[in-house]
């Protein structure tokens, strides 16, 4: 999927999407950056930290008491859900700040009320 994921960066980049920015925060960093270093390097995992601290295009949000604690809850109330505890500070933070689009292949998010770019077709018994 590097393709879609150059192709869906480049249409934010040249603002040929009405997306300006991609939100992180610091459970979105320690995943990715932990991710990039195993599965694919050193190099990837720096080279991804420093864009998303230097490019206008990232902006950290960092997570507030009211979202942990929210992300907690589901957590610990969902335990059909193999999700990642990211997963779920990520929903709730996205709740909390009325973000109803997210950039990502995890299928975890066909849970919740969220639209994934690119775009995937939930999957049956999702909470969607």
């Amino acid at each position: 999927m590097h393709s879609v994921s150059r192709a869906l960066m480049e249409y934010i980049r040249t603002n040929e999407l009405p997306y300006r920015r991609l939100l992180v925060n610091e459970h979105i960093i320690d995943e990715t950056a932990t991710r990039l270093k195993k599965q694919a390097s050193m190099r990837n995992a720096a080279k991804f930290l420093m864009t998303a601290s230097e490019s206008d295009l990232y902006q950290m949000v960092t997570v507030s008491e009211s979202v942990f604690e929210n992300a907690r809850t589901m957590f610990l109330d969902w335990t059909d859900l193999d999700a990642s505890f990211t997963d779920f500070v990520v929903a709730a933070q996205m709740t909390e700040m009325e973000v109803e689009h997210i950039a990502t292949y995890d299928r975890h998010y066909d849970a919740f009320n969220v639209t994934t770019l690119p775009y995937m077709k939930p999957r049956e018994g999702s909470r969607r």
